[in-house]
């Protein structure tokens, strides 16, 4: 197809201009320094900004590599300071083992103590709303932890193992009116059932105690010794008041020592005598005749 004869014209005078523009910017160029410098500069700058245009359409390109590059390693720091949380919780609990268990030897008597076994334990979670409040231990069967073992702190009977997974445990809790222990006024050795009522979590009730028995504000109440499950004498709570129960027995208020809303370690507590101290229990004697 044949271009008009106007458009080739113009055609031609466009590339004669280019022409006569190029050939005096190389006269300028070379016959005078300052429009040499300043065209230079132009140039410079022009390049500069291809340049600098150039650079950033390679770092975009590169910038989902980067963003990789840096999950990858947050992830890897992530997994660190992980293991380090758990192996300074790790330190803290064994310290905090050796505290507690130390105290309980001191309540006991080193004697006593040597007939039970602690592991500690720490509290995953701690119901205290029902009538059956219970709790989840982050010990189970793989760390030898096993059903019926007796849960305390220096100052409280928590309660006892009920099922047992591989890692965790669960436990009935002593706020829970399912469960009864057998616990002693200090002054007397009297002892009596000591349960919790429901409602306030740092009261429960001893019950059955003779009406001789003498029952003073403050009197420490201890574990009485007569269960498998726990060690005796570890402080539980203090006498409040008291009231006669049907005219027969004196049923005290106590106010518990521990503030179950605040457990954070425990104690599960492993009785080696225990089997054989409950065959004995399961003998029934034959009554004899003669």
């Amino acid at each position: 197809m044949k271009l008009p004869p106007l458009i080739y014209n113009s055609i031609g005078k466009f590339f004669f201009f280019i022409l006569l523009e190029t050939l005096c910017i190389i006269l300028i160029v070379n016959n005078s320094i300052v429009q040499r410098y300043r065209i230079m500069e132009g140039v410079r700058a022009f390049q500069s900004f291809f340049w600098e245009k150039g650079t950033d359409v390679k770092n975009y390109t590169h910038l989902r590599k980067t963003n990789r590059e840096l999950l990858e390693e947050n992830a890897k720091l992530l997994e660190q300071n992980t293991l380090l949380r758990e192996t300074l919780e790790k330190n803290k609990g064994e310290q905090k083992l050796f505290t507690l268990a130390d105290q309980i030897k001191s309540n006991i008597g080193d004697s006593a103590a040597s007939n039970y076994t602690f592991v500690l334990a720490k509290v995953i979670k701690n119901t205290l709303n029902s009538e059956h409040n219970y709790l989840i231990l982050d010990k189970g069967s793989k760390d030898g932890i096993t059903e019926d073992l007796g849960v305390i702190t220096p100052s409280a009977v928590v309660g006892i193992t009920r099922a047992v997974g591989p890692h965790y445990s669960y436990v009935y809790s002593f706020l829970n009116q399912r469960q009864s222990i057998s616990a002693k006024i200090g002054s007397s050795d009297a002892y009596g059932s000591l349960h919790w009522e429901g409602g306030n979590i740092h009261t429960a009730y001893l019950t059955e105690i003779p009406l001789s028995v003498s029952v003073g504000k403050g009197d420490v109440v201890y574990t009485s010794g007569n269960s498998s499950f726990f060690p005796s004498d570890i402080p539980v709570g203090k006498s409040v008041s008291y009231s006669i129960l049907n005219g027969v027995h004196k049923r005290v208020k106590v106010e518990l020592l521990q503030d179950f809303s605040h457990l954070d370690y425990v104690i599960i507590v492993k009785n080696q005598a225990r089997r054989e101290i409950d065959s004995l229990s399961a003998i029934k004697p034959a009554l004899n005749t003669k």
